[in-house]
């Protein structure tokens, strides 16, 4: 990878990550209407800490996985609607927690909101060893040049 495409590829990994975090953070504590809501700190944290350490593991080791990660532009019709509903699915993943906290809506036990972070942050963990497992695991479906089926470790 030449300089200037390592440049150009830093610039969009961090770009994506702060817009990422800034849109999250936002729904998160707007919907909550308080910085107060400790569950979304947790939440935050427990998001964007490991997606830090991962985007530093593959700027350092897996350029073009991280460049391939990057890509969102689906081309098949199905899978740009898949797309759409993810995305909707994720916006009220992020707002509903918030409002939840607003409106007084549950009271859920600190040993529950623990153990979920803790199962999340391990499905982020078992991500990453997908992501090591397989250098091509884009984010868009498309078969790549010289691209292997992989049926070792967890894809076994």
């Amino acid at each position: 990878m030449t300089p200037q495409r390592r440049t150009s590829l830093i610039i969009r990994a961090f770009l994506a990550y702060t817009l990422s975090f800034f849109f999250v953070s936002l729904l998160v504590f707007v919907t909550a209407g308080s910085f107060k809501f400790w569950n979304g700190w947790l939440f935050i944290g427990a998001l964007f800490i490991p997606m830090f350490f991962g985007l530093m593991y593959l700027l350092a080791k897996e350029p073009d996985l991280l460049t391939r990660r990057l890509k969102t532009k689906e081309k098949e019709k199905t899978q740009k609607a898949y797309q759409i509903l993810s995305i909707i699915m994720c916006l009220f993943i992020f707002i509903v927690p918030g409002l939840d906290f607003r409106f007084n809506w549950s009271e859920v036990p600190v040993s529950v909101v623990l153990l979920s972070t803790f199962l999340m942050m391990s499905g982020y963990l078992m991500f990453f060893i997908v992501m090591k497992q397989n250098t091509y695991a884009s984010r868009v479906i498309e078969i790549q040049d010289e691209q292997k089926l992989i049926d070792t470790g967890l894809y076994s």
